[in-house]
């Protein structure tokens, strides 16, 4: 390959991403109201199973970003009232967490705000959570306040990827679609993550937990600081 085709191929990748980057952005607000239909398409229907999987690794006060369409807020306000806040920067995805919270008649706490800039006093939570996030975790700035937020010895956990254990036709479409979209694959382990490079910067130090959830298993990853 030459130069020109070599330079173009780069341009093509470049765009490529943005294009991925542009869609998720319209998912995650315009079109937010198809996330739980999408997200039970390429889990099999385990997706909600999938966010449950961090609840034993959380504790005390507890922060949850990218709070989505509210599984893990639903939960949390039913097994222990008043422990969390939810925030996520999409008003979109927190109008269907409140209709869920209303439909199951729970008091949530949610905000909507930007990792980057988190809206509290430093010490403020035990745990900090955010289950498949997307590329705003691996911000400087993200990494910064999740720490100042974060009591001495608090735990940052991270559902990060998941893996089915069936290999049938219809793992493969789905793992073509998460690789389509840049994700990692669903059917075979994920070789590396950038979180624990990423975020072992910051003073974060992972340890890896993988958790069977139905016919799959989910990795999470705790970080303490």
């Amino acid at each position: 390959m030459g130069a020109k085709e070599s330079l173009v191929s780069i341009f093509q990748t470049q765009y490529y991403i943005r294009f991925i980057r542009w869609s998720f952005a319209r998912f995650y607000r315009e079109f937010a109201w198809t996330y739980d239909t999408v997200a039970w398409l390429v889990s099999r229907g385990l997706w909600r199973r999938w966010t449950l999987a961090a609840l034993p690794y959380i504790s005390g006060r507890i922060l949850e970003l990218g709070c989505g369409t509210g599984y893990v807020q639903s939960a949390l306000a039913q097994e222990r009232p008043g422990s969390a806040v939810g925030l996520d920067a999409s008003p979109q995805m927190l109008a269907l967490t409140r209709q869920r919270a209303d439909h199951c008649r729970l008091d949530l706490r949610l905000l909507r705000a930007v990792a980057q800039a988190l809206p509290f006093a430093s010490a403020s939570f035990d745990s900090v959570l955010a289950t498949f996030p997307a590329e705003y975790i691996l911000h400087p700035a993200t990494g910064a306040e999740i720490r100042r937020v974060l009591v001495p010895n608090g735990r940052l956990v991270i559902i990060d990827a998941a893996q089915f254990s069936r290999s049938g036709l219809y793992e493969r479409v789905v793992d073509l679609a998460y690789r389509f979209t840049l994700q990692s694959s669903v059917r075979r382990e994920p070789a590396d993550t950038p979180y624990l490079q990423k975020l072992d910067t910051l003073g974060f130090h992972f340890e890896m937990h993988w958790e069977q959830v139905g016919p799959s298993r989910v990795m999470v990853l705790v970080g303490k600081c």
